[in-house]
């Protein structure tokens, strides 16, 4: 591991001048060790060139590094870094916090931040590295969403569709045929397009009304065309609504190391905090791209971890990915 994958100065991005005028939030979720994702993200926005609101729903306690934060005066909040806000709000029903990720948009375009331009939600396992101009632009093509590595080319035809368009039809929607499934890590939306987060809010609620426990973040009842929870639904969402799709191939995601990533997702494997990296390694598999982002990211302005416990996180990435030169799984081994 080299020290330069481990760069911690922050350069943030500027905004470009068409960009100026609109007004950004960016919205997670998280209860426990997900709060280490929470302060990766925020410092990988910032890094960016994200000026905004930031918002966590959240359950339980928050973490220490919430305490070093000062008071935003002039409008609440805490001032996480120049020109970025960091909003709390106590998520209170029963439902898992995945399951509330349209809810959590729809309170944040109508209530927590009714001044906004531009929303974008984002798992605590990923990381922004694209300049963050570039996503608002985007925002204004239509619902920002991301092609999920399973099923990426899903045709219309598709029989889990069947029963996504019953849901849709049962709470008054009619449906669109949609090539592709989505995956449910990145949602962006501008303001009048806000009626998607409407619709898969409400499809939400019919889920709950079909009998599915909606405590947890998995399906096991026997239907498989519902046992992604949040995803599925935004992907019967997208069905069920009339708002334009602005989508990014899988590789943003960092799934394809190369080329076009924009979003490094941590997706696989334990998350980057918990995750025993040596052990993984000596199992053949070591950490990919999206966890060293997580590393390159987690360190300032947000520090979750001391200096020294961060330390030695980092090297026992460097070990595995050495381990990961000499002993690799490939994919019939798994």
């Amino acid at each position: 591991m080299t020290r330069q994958q481990f760069r911690t100065e922050f350069i943030p991005v500027a905004p470009r001048h068409g960009e100026v005028g609109i007004r950004s939030t960016v919205c997670t979720l998280a209860e426990g060790s997900y709060f280490h994702g929470v302060a990766a993200l925020l410092n990988s926005l910032v890094r960016a060139g994200f000026v905004g609101d930031f918002v966590v729903g959240y359950r339980g306690p928050l973490p220490r590094w919430v305490d070093d934060l000062e008071r935003d005066t002039s409008g609440g909040g805490l001032r996480a870094a120049p020109g970025v806000t960091l909003r709390l709000a106590e998520m209170p029903s029963a439902w898992h916090l995945n399951n509330l990720k349209p809810k959590l948009l729809t309170s944040v375009l109508d209530e927590i931040c009714p001044q906004t331009d531009v929303v974008y939600y984002f798992d605590t396992d990923i990381v922004v590295t694209c300049p963050w101009h570039t996503l608002a632009r985007w925002s204004r093509e239509g619902v920002v969403l991301v092609l999920d590595v399973s099923n990426t080319f899903m045709p219309p035809q598709h029989v889990y569709r069947r029963a996504w368009q019953r849901l849709a039809a049962s709470r008054g929607y009619r449906f669109r045929e949609v090539t592709g499934y989505y995956n449910g890590g990145c949602i962006g939306l501008s303001r009048e397009n806000v009626a998607f987060a409407e619709v898969w809010a409400d499809l939400m609620d019919g889920l709950e009304l079909e009998g599915i426990d909606m405590s947890r973040i998995k399906y096991e009842g026997g239907l498989p065309e519902f046992s992604a929870m949040d995803q599925d639904i935004l992907n019967a969402a997208i069905m069920a609504s009339s708002v334009p799709v602005a989508a990014l191939g899988c590789e943003a995601m960092g799934i394809y190391p190369r080329r076009g990533v924009v979003m490094p997702h941590a997706m696989f494997d334990k998350k980057p905090w918990v995750r025993p990296y040596v052990l993984d390694a000596l199992r053949g598999i070591p950490p990919g791209r999206a966890h060293l982002a997580y590393w390159q990211y987690v360190d300032g302005p947000v520090r979750p971890f001391g200096r020294v416990a961060l330390a030695r996180k980092r090297l026992s990435v460097a070990v595995a990915r050495f381990i990961g030169l000499l002993h690799v799984r490939i994919s019939r081994d798994l």
